[in-house]
C-alpha cells in the first residue's frame, strides 16, 4: 500500500494515474462506493491524495482504494455534520443533531426533480421568490393573497343577484 496524489483522471475510461514520488502510474482504476445494480459515481480530481493498493507489491495492477483529506484538500467540517461539496460551490449537508438536510446550489445553478407518479411534500413550505405554474393550482383550504383570502373575501355595496363584482371575465 503506498500514498499517491492523482495526476491525471480519465472520466471516460474512469482511471487515473498517480504520482507516488517519482513513479507516475499508468491508467488505474478507482474503488467506488457502489458498483452493483445501485451505482455511485463520484470520480477523484487532480491533486486528490489517495491510497494505492498494489496486489503482490505489482504497482501496474494497482487499485485506488480511497481518497485523504490533505493540506490541498482539507476536510470541509470539523464536527457531525454529513456532506458533500461539489466544485461549483453546491453543497448538500446533513445536520444529524439538528435534523436539518441542506441543499445550496452554486454558480447560478437550478435544480430539477421529475417524478412522473407525483410529488408529494409533508411540510410547511415558505417560498422565497416567485412561482410559476403552468398547470392548475387547486388548494383544499382557503388561499390567501396579500391578505385577501379567496374564501372569505367580500365586496362591500354589491347588490345580490346575477351581477359579477371585480373585473370581467
Amino acid at each position: 500500500m503506498r500514498l499517491g496524489t492523482i495526476e491525471r483522471v480519465d472520466l471516460a475510461q474512469g482511471t487515473v494515474r498517480v504520482r507516488v514520488g517519482d513513479l507516475l502510474t499508468d491508467d488505474l482504476p478507482f474503488a467506488a462506493p457502489r458498483a452493483g445494480a445501485l451505482r455511485i459515481w463520484a470520480p477523484p480530481s487532480v491533486g486528490e491524495q489517495v491510497v494505492l493498493f498494489c496486489p503482490e507489491g505489482d504497482v501496474a495492477a494497482g487499485v485506488i482504494l480511497g481518497a485523504l483529506f490533505s493540506d490541498t484538500h482539507p476536510a470541509p467540517a470539523g464536527n457531525a455534520t454529513c456532506l458533500i461539496d461539489f466544485p461549483d460551490g453546491t453543497r448538500i449537508s446533513y445536520d444529524p443533531q439538528g435534523h436539518k438536510l441542506s441543499v445550496a446550489i452554486g454558480a447560478g445553478g437550478t435544480a430539477e426533480i421529475s417524478a412522473p407518479g407525483g410529488l408529494t411534500l409533508n411540510a410547511d413550505v415558505t417560498l422565497k421568490g416567485k412561482l410559476d405554474a403552468s398547470g392548475k393550482i387547486t388548494s383544499a383550504d382557503d388561499v390567501v393573497a396579500a391578505g385577501k383570502s379567496l374564501t372569505g373575501h367580500r365586496h362591500p355595496q354589491v347588490q345580490p343577484g346575477s351581477g359579477i363584482s371585480g373585473t370581467a371575465q
